[in-house]
């Protein structure tokens, strides 16, 4: 029996290693592909997590370069997918530099919360509140962040419309009382004033037959009468006197009308009735008389209108900013060197089912750069402590929000702006539940 050819056997060793090898890259090939399918699943699933969030998530790199959005970015801010990559996070929020400085030095686990402002691309400013995650490398050191921004622009409109129904049953309660406080008073003036007039009609027959009297009299007592009535100056008082009660009168009778609008302005109505447009632009009208009888004169030019179905003192509120803001943008006109007494018109007409109610005034108007922020919560342009930036706010959401109408404008810079609301004569109407169609059907 002949020895084994070593040639041979060494050809054998190599065919069994190279069946190991090939066994083995399989079960390698096999092994790589089940992670990488595992891999694609976790990052689908990721990506499924990110653009389900309820807000903005932006992820940015320790300098703040922005690396990566989800789609709510877009519903938040209005920017496209993809738009901000590679751009810097201050584009979009101007103190964010300090925010990711404290991020940074921050301790794991801290909880890093924010309230603040960004800015969509339109220019829009929307509030909002963010939460951010540092993630850091394999030594600890901070690699980049994760922000999630949630809207809070709906919660600020409820704060501001919140804070509005304190304010005005605090000033329902408060003219309450001082309506009833002033009209007391008033009654007792009245009635006096009253008096006095009546006794002074039937004085006047004595008066006009007095220089008749005196040359009945002797020459003593006519003298005597005369003196009296040169010192008292009678001609002057018998015509002056009459007009003079007339005129406190008068003066009575206004401010019983501006109680009365106080009473009407500041009631609190939480149900809709219907309600008479034009008294209560009147009524607004005379609460406000202070805030434009120094800087324009009123017009008012009031249609037939029925009665319209509203909350008429949420009403009388959003005509009360409309008319203060139109006095202010006159005032501001006048400031500028224009010191021309301005003019304000309101008006009213019934257009098919709805009312329409214009307020127009000569003032400085509204600048095209900012006419689509006017309405926005907290926007303003006067100087801090003059303004909170609520007023239009409030008109809006009374006009659009509670009461289905419209609140639109138009103005031209220097010459004036007029606001007009439409509102739904019947009320606002209730969209009804559609029903399910029947199979048979």
């Amino acid at each position: 029996m002949s020895a084994p050819d070593p040639h041979h056997l060494r050809l054998m060793r190599a065919e069994r290693r190279v069946e190991l090898m090939t066994r083995l890259i399989e079960d390698r090939n096999l092994d790589l592909g089940i992670s990488m399918e595992q891999t694609h699943s976790v990052r689908s699933h990721l990506a499924g997590l990110h653009h389900a969030l309820p807000g903005a998530l932006i992820e940015t790199g320790a300098d703040g370069l922005i690396t990566g959005t989800n789609t709510g970015v877009q519903d938040l801010l209005g920017y496209p997918p993809g738009a901000l990559l590679g751009h810097w996070l201050r584009q979009i929020w101007p103190d964010a530099d300090a925010f990711i400085d404290r991020c940074l030095r921050a301790d794991t686990g801290q909880d890093l919360r924010d309230e603040a402002e960004w800015i969509a691309i339109d220019g829009r400013v929307v509030p909002v509140m963010i939460s951010a995650l540092v993630q850091r490398d394999a030594r600890q050191r901070p690699a980049s962040l994760a922000l999630i921004a949630l809207d809070l622009s709906e919660r600020r409109r409820l704060e501001v419309e919140l804070r509005h129904a304190q304010k005005m049953e605090s000033l329902g309660q408060l003219s309450a009382g001082v309506a009833h406080e002033i009209n007391t008073p008033m009654q007792y003036v009245g009635d006096n004033l009253g008096f006095i007039q009546d006794t002074i009609r039937q004085l006047r027959p004595l008066l006009d037959a007095l220089p008749a009297l005196q040359q009945q009299m002797s020459p003593e007592a006519a003298a005597q009468c005369q003196a009296l009535c040169t010192t008292v100056d009678m001609d002057f008082v018998r015509d002056r006197l009459p007009r003079a009660i007339d005129s406190a009168l008068g003066g009575v009778q206004r401010v019983r009308r501006i109680v009365d609008a106080m009473r009407a302005f500041s009631h609190p109505r939480s149900e809709p009735t219907s309600v008479d447009i034009n008294q209560c632009l009147r009524d607004t009208l005379a609460v406000a008389h202070n805030e434009y009888r120094y800087v324009a004169d009123l017009a008012c030019d009031f249609g037939d209108l029925p009665d319209v179905v509203c909350c008429s003192s949420d009403l009388n509120h959003a005509f009360l900013n409309l008319i203060v803001n139109a006095a202010h943008a006159i005032a501001e006109r006048q400031a500028r060197g224009n010191a021309t007494r301005g003019h304000i018109r309101v008006s009213t007409q019934l257009s098919n089912d709805h009312a329409l109610i214009a307020i127009e005034d000569d003032g400085c108007g509204v600048p095209e750069s900012i006419r689509h922020r006017i309405f926005d919560p907290f926007f303003t342009t006067k100087a801090i402590g003059k303004g909170t930036g609520q007023g239009l706010a409030i008109a809006r959401s009374v006009v659009v929000d509670q009461h289905g109408g419209s609140l639109d404008f138009r103005s031209q810079t220097g010459i004036g702006t007029t606001f007009t609301i439409r509102l739904p004569i019947h009320g606002r109407r209730m969209t009804r539940p559609v029903e399910p169609e029947d199979d048979a059907t």
